[in-house]
């Protein structure tokens, strides 16, 4: 049985849509969000990493707060080695990397997928969705069909796309490789779940947060 900590990685400096954490969404925020929803899973620690103090100050019980330098949350995207140092101060030897920018996830389908990881063999497991759909690579040359194949969505291979809803990793592998797993088959193992389109909405722009507001009722 793994140790596991969830982790909610959060700063106000995105550059797609500023300050998206700590804007209103109705009466609530993302970040409040996304703490409620992480301190109601079983878990072994419960993090809220973070740089700025306005982001501190929303942390709740059940929840410890790992401090992360400002390097770690600038603007643009900082390498492995600076972004996640602070797991050094972790004890679980697994992370759970949970996305604080998908506001509808159940937290009942959230707690079935750490307990499937918690007791499995894996060293990673990536949340992803099942989707028929054909694509190219940058010089237009077929990756995951033939070029006689005939495209139809009905009839066309099967291919798994990401969520970055929950993304498992073993801590010591980040550690020595300042990588999150070996990306090898099996590692990390892509795990399909059952998402609504609406589970899956991932605040990343200024038309992500329109929309979850509009639906946020």
């Amino acid at each position: 049985m793994k140790r596991i900590a969830g982790i909610i990685h959060a700063r106000k400096q995105s550059t797609r849509c500023p300050n998206k954490h700590l804007r209103p969404l109705g009466d609530t925020t993302l970040i409040d969000i996304a703490l409620e929803k992480l301190s109601k899973l079983d878990l072994d620690e419960k993090y809220l990493a973070v740089y700025d103090k306005e982001l501190k100050d929303k942390v709740i019980d059940g929840v410890n707060i790992l401090h992360r330098e400002y390097d770690s949350v600038a603007p643009g995207n900082a390498p492995h080695n600076i972004m996640y140092r602070h797991l050094e101060n972790v004890n679980s030897d697994y992370i759970l990397n949970f996305n604080p920018c998908q506001p509808f996830l159940e937290v009942d389908k959230l707690q079935q997928i750490i307990t499937l990881f918690k007791y499995s063999t894996l060293d990673s497991m990536i949340t992803v969705k099942k989707e028929r759909n054909f694509f190219w690579d940058k010089d237009e040359n077929p990756i995951n069909f033939k070029q006689n194949d005939r495209l139809s969505t009905t009839s066309g291979p099967w291919v798994y796309s990401a969520t970055h809803s929950l993304v498992f990793y073993k801590k010591q592998y980040m550690l020595d490789n300042w990588e999150l797993f070996p990306n090898e088959k099996g590692n990390p193992k892509p795990f399909i779940v059952d998402w609504s389109e609406q589970e899956l909405i991932d605040v990343d722009t200024e038309t992500d947060f329109n929309l979850v507001e509009s639906l946020w009722k």
